[in-house]
């Protein structure tokens, strides 16, 4: 279980009305040892927008800073244990600005003496897949960021966010006839894909760093293996209806050069790279043994959730 901390310990969690850093926020007010251990300050672009003024009702204080700014980063995280960081490639779609936002932040961090930087971060595809896969911008950059951390010395934590349920369900078409659904997909049958649930589990994995001493080691935040044939088969427990696979062939695959690579990254190499799945199975019982939290959610779970 969690170890003893001080009281005066305070996390700052970029993104603390968003995806990922909602889930962090959650998972911290929700646990029994680490909601009195730990006090939270959320960073959001406006702290007067109703979303984040929920969240000062439940005790967190709220703030506003701009990742491109680093004095404004400093001042935001002054006083803080630990930072989580979470940027945002698609607001520009640029690999450069993404970096450069996580540059800030890190070189903030080090001013500010922080002593865990907690950073979501993806596998470097190019440098993993040799170049064969160079198209997958959002991941690269990320890693980059990594590499910039290790670089300049700042204390930090890595946890990698698994590929999230929630880009399945555009895939998941009624078919022709309105009986069932289909599952049109460039995978394999039996492809195993880390997927995350990622407001029901991703704070988990973020928050089992807090009791570890930030030694650069990767969190793999996956909630589970699942393969299309699963996700079928969650979509007709759901909803009483068949569901079929099919599997797209590369040549008739028409989306974007990134997705794409994207999905291959999954397909050829377990979207982690080399020890995937013991990567997972090593984080999972982490999660466990330190946070005490019971199990993760399952595709199915997700699916009722959102309410299929």
């Amino acid at each position: 279980m969690l170890r003893s901390i001080n009281m005066s310990k305070l996390i700052t969690v970029f993104g603390s009305t968003g995806n990922q850093g909602g889930s962090v926020v959650r998972a911290i007010l929700n646990h029994p040892q680490l909601s009195k251990e730990w006090k939270i300050r959320g960073i959001t672009r406006n702290a007067n927008k109703p979303d984040a003024q929920a969240l000062v009702k439940q005790g967190v204080e709220m703030v506003s800073a701009d990742l491109n700014s680093k004095d404004s980063i400093l001042a935001a995280i002054t006083g803080s244990t630990a930072v989580f960081g979470v940027t945002n490639y698609w607001e520009k779609a640029s690999l450069e600005h993404e970096v450069q936002q996580g540059r800030n932040l890190t070189d903030a961090c080090k001013a500010a003496g922080v002593s865990n930087l907690i950073w979501s971060t993806l596998p470097y595809v190019s440098k993993i897949t040799n170049g064969k896969l160079h198209n997958l911008h959002h991941f690269d950059s990320k890693a980059m960021v990594e590499e910039y951390i290790k670089q300049v010395g700042q204390p930090a934590s890595f946890v990698m966010p698994a590929y999230f349920m929630s880009n399945i369900p555009g895939s998941i078409r009624p078919n022709s006839t309105g009986s069932g659904y289909e599952l049109s997909w460039l995978f394999h049958p039996d492809t195993q894909i880390p997927m995350l649930d990622v407001p029901r589990d991703f704070g988990k994995f973020v928050a089992s760093t807090l009791a570890a001493t930030p030694s650069y080691q990767h969190t793999y935040a996956a909630s589970g293996w699942f393969t299309p044939l699963d996700v079928c088969a969650a979509v007709e427990a759901c909803t009483g209806k068949k569901c079929a696979f099919n599997e797209v062939p590369l040549e008739q695959f028409g989306g974007s050069k990134e997705l794409l690579d994207n999905l291959l990254m999954i397909r050829e190499y377990d979207y982690y790279g080399p020890g995937a799945k013991e990567g997972v199975s090593r984080s999972h019982e982490v999660v466990g043994k330190v946070g005490g939290w019971d199990g993760f959610g399952s595709f199915e779970d997700f699916l009722r959730e959102i309410g299929i």
